[in-house]
């Protein structure tokens, strides 16, 4: 079933993974949006800003591999393992309280579900 409906589905997480890339632009109002603390210096804002692009980057090779179906199995294994940790991180900890970042959570973990599926499949 997922097969059969992997390009649009591709670009759609993709697309919304990939927003992550406004960040990278502005990590201090992106960061106090999400987790409703501010940046603490130099360092969590240069991690801010590279998380960001790096979510853009997995955004955009999930949109390019519904195009290119050989890069689509290690683009979907790197994009569950991303998003995976990202689910364990917040509801392995008290982030999941915070309702934002809970919502972003359970968003990727429907990603890595519908990923897993076409992986194995199905």
């Amino acid at each position: 079933m997922v097969t059969s409906y992997i390009e649009p589905i591709l670009v759609v997480t993709g697309v919304i993974t990939a927003t992550m890339l406004a960040q990278f632009f502005a990590p201090s109002w992106m960061v106090r949006r999400t987790f409703g603390e501010p940046l603490s210096g130099a360092g969590t804002t240069l991690m801010a800003r590279h998380w960001g692009l790096l979510l853009f980057c997995v955004g955009m090779l999930l949109v390019y591999s519904a195009f290119n179906p050989p890069i689509r199995k290690p683009t979907l294994v790197l994009a569950t393992v991303e998003k995976a940790v990202l689910v364990a991180c917040v509801f392995g900890t008290s982030l999941r309280h915070n309702r934002v970042v809970s919502l972003m959570a359970a968003g990727d973990a429907v990603m890595a579900l519908i990923y897993v599926v076409y992986l194995f499949g199905y």
